[in-house]
This record gives C-alpha cells, sequence and structure tokens, in this order.
C-alpha cells in the first residue's frame, strides 16, 4: 500500500510522468489520428495561467522540435495546448508518411514541469 503524505491523494505521490497511450509506436494509420494522453503523478486540469505544484496540463509537438524546456510553450501550428484539460486531440488529415508526435506536460503557465520528461511516438499515415 502507497503511503502518502496528508492531503496528497495516491496519484501526485508517484513520480511525475507522461505518456501516449495512443496511436501506438510505429502503427499505421489513416489521415486521422486520435492521440491520447495519460499523465501521472500530478493532476491534469484546465491551465489557469499559474504554476500551481502537481497541476498542469498536456501540450502535443506535432511533427515539431521541442522548444526551451524553461520557456513558455508557443501556440503554433505544429504546437497545440490542451488547455482544456483534454487528455486526447484528434489529428485531422495528416498527409501520408511518417509523422512524430510529442506530448509534453506544463504548469498552468505552459512552461514544462521541471524534471517530467516528455513522451515520443512515431508512426506512418499510409497512402
Amino acid at each position: 500500500m502507497l503511503a502518502c503524505a496528508a492531503g496528497v491523494s495516491a496519484a501526485t505521490a508517484q513520480a511525475p510522468r507522461v505518456r501516449i497511450t495512443a496511436p501506438k509506436k510505429n502503427a499505421v494509420t489513416g489521415p486521422d489520428v486520435t492521440v491520447s494522453l495519460e499523465a501521472t503523478g500530478v493532476q491534469v486540469v484546465p491551465a489557469s495561467g499559474l504554476k500551481e505544484d502537481g497541476k498542469g496540463h498536456h501540450h502535443l509537438f506535432i511533427d515539431a522540435p521541442l522548444t526551451p524546456a524553461d520557456s513558455i510553450i508557443p501556440k503554433t501550428e505544429q504546437i497545440v495546448h490542451l488547455g482544456s484539460g483534454a487528455a486526447s486531440y484528434e489529428l485531422k488529415g495528416l498527409p501520408p508518411g511518417k509523422h512524430t508526435v510529442i506530448a509534453v506536460f506544463a504548469w498552468g503557465n505552459h512552461v514544462p514541469v521541471a524534471g517530467m520528461k516528455p513522451d515520443t511516438v512515431t508512426f506512418t499515415v499510409r497512402k
């Protein structure tokens, strides 16, 4: 049984981790792909604009390199903010070929959570 300090749930007592659960690594998909995410050791909440310990939201880098880990993640056509607290996002109309999605978990102020590694999945959209 996992022991927790007062006011800390078992979920937030775990080491923080973000993971892409779909699509699977090396999957072959159609042009519309749902990216599903999970986070452990943190609480997924809507973006508040604040850095609140143990709380944050997901960001997706679609065929884009990561931004600096200590900087605010910008919004671009290739960087999606799931500021509503959502744990999935549908990519529509991807062209055929290989694609990479990187999931980054960030505080409410859109700065990545320090020490929480991003997760990456590469998949192929069939012709």
